[in-house]
């Protein structure tokens, strides 16, 4: 996680292998089938923020405007201080700075980009994203969920657009969670407060323990938003296809359209 404000830090080399398909070749041969390994072995050097606190909303309007935003407290009731002006509760987001001295034998040292100065931006695992296809919209997705949104999010975006799921299922499936250190898949397993119940199958379970993955059952996880546009079922104007939106029924959700 070599991620920090990038007006401090320079991640530019970062940002160029994460879009560089060379790059994902080698990261690829770094990934058996059969096996898995420690942290190291994929690259894990520095320790993880840990944030809460948060919603998604996705939005599209007739004219296949798209907004996704997510907006955060980042701790429960944030820094605890509400604004006597406002009503507003201030946020606790300077949590997501890499603490200095964080450093313990059972502890990876903290992450130098992302320690804290004065004007820095912390890094957050908020992950607002709109989909597009020349040039055009194919979907909007985002979730609520700390540091699991940015593998919720990705879950979602890969049973629809690459495993062909419809986009309620694509929200329904039972997801996993792995942030690297420390070494635990996490995976769905509880009854929400509405009576719906989300586990990773059990085939599953055992395919990923027989690979040497250390699994914990979790009840939680992320809460995603989703709307996608199927520009096959457009009418006359190629541009406005039908719109479906999804909200994750983990939190009661459901979506508004007019």
């Amino acid at each position: 996680m070599n991620f920090g404000d990038p007006d401090f830090a320079d991640v530019a080399q970062v940002v160029s292998d994460m879009i560089s398909p060379k790059f994902a070749e080698e990261l690829k041969k770094t990934i058996y089938d059969n096996m898995t390994f420690d942290p190291g072995h994929y690259g894990g050097r520095w320790n993880q923020i840990n944030d809460h606190g948060t919603s998604h909303i996705s939005i599209v309007d007739s004219e296949r405007n798209a907004v996704s935003m997510t907006n955060t407290v980042n701790a429960y009731f944030g820094a605890q201080i509400l604004s006597p002006s406002t009503g507003i509760v201030l946020n606790n987001e300077m949590d997501d700075f890499s603490m200095p001295g964080n450093n313990t034998g059972h502890v990876l040292p903290p992450a130098p980009p992302n320690l804290i100065r004065p004007g820095k931006r912390p890094l957050s695992s908020m992950t607002p994203t709109i989909v597009l296809k020349d040039k055009k919209l194919k979907g909007v997705v985002g979730a609520s969920g700390g540091s699991m949104i940015i593998a919720g999010t990705t879950e979602v975006l890969l049973n629809h657009f690459v495993k062909g799921m419809d986009p309620l299922s694509s929200v329904l499936a039972p997801r996993v969670y792995h942030k690297l250190t420390p070494n635990v898949v996490q995976y769905e397993n509880w009854t929400t407060v509405y009576g719906d119940h989300f586990e990773l199958p059990a085939d599953v379970r055992a395919f990923l323990q027989k690979r040497g993955h250390d699994l914990e059952g979790i009840a939680g996880g992320t809460i995603c938003q989703f709307i996608v546009q199927d520009l096959e079922a457009a009418e006359g104007n190629k541009l406005m296809g039908k719109l479906v939106g999804v909200s994750d029924p983990r939190k009661g959700g459901l979506p508004a359209g007019y």
